[in-house]
């Protein structure tokens, strides 16, 4: 029993290193950037790399929508563009309670796959976290996705927060500079 506990032990250090390092990484790219959108579309890159996803997508708040704005990965083609409403579930949730929300297999609901182009486009997990703008208003969501059902890890969460509020700081730069 003690060594299958010491090797459960090894095994989230190292995982929550590569999670760390793969944030630090990601972190020296987006403050590089000083193109809105490219920001975006790094993110939506790095994002599925960093916690083994299959897709990601992010939703920007534009008046009562979230606006697809960009999407890279697995069911993802027809997403960049669609909006849904701010109040509707999952991302909206995400947008009105500034938290995390994680599903391990939303895309079991009809009802969320019909919200949820990139759900409707095959993956099952959801993973989604507040993207905040100025004075920790809120800007949107930043989600991934898994294509099978999947438990989400709190270090996935708050590693998925942790590259979040990279990307708002990485935005707000890139709209400066612009």
């Amino acid at each position: 029993f003690l060594v299958l506990r010491g090797s459960e032990l090894y095994e989230a250090e190292r995982s929550a290193r590569a999670l760390a390092q793969q944030l630090t990484r990601t972190g020296r790219l987006l403050t590089t950037e000083l193109d809105p959108e490219a920001v975006l579309d790094e993110v939506v890159e790095q994002a599925p790399e960093l916690l083994n996803a299959d897709a990601a997508a992010m939703r920007i708040l534009e008046g009562s929508e979230l606006v697809v704005t960009a999407a890279a990965g697995r069911g993802t083609h027809a997403a960049v563009g669609t909006r849904s409403p701010a109040g509707a579930w999952l991302s909206g949730d995400v947008v009105q309670s500034c938290s995390p929300v994680a599903l391990d297999n939303a895309g079991a609901d009809s009802r969320l796959r019909a919200l949820d182009p990139i759900l409707a486009g095959g993956n099952a997990g959801y993973l989604g976290v507040p993207l905040a703008g100025t004075e920790g208003s809120p800007r949107g969501v930043l989600a991934v996705y898994s294509a099978q059902p999947r438990l989400w890890r709190e270090e996935e969460i708050d590693a998925l927060l942790a590259l979040a509020a990279s990307t708002s700081a990485a935005l707000a730069n890139a709209e400066l500079y612009q």
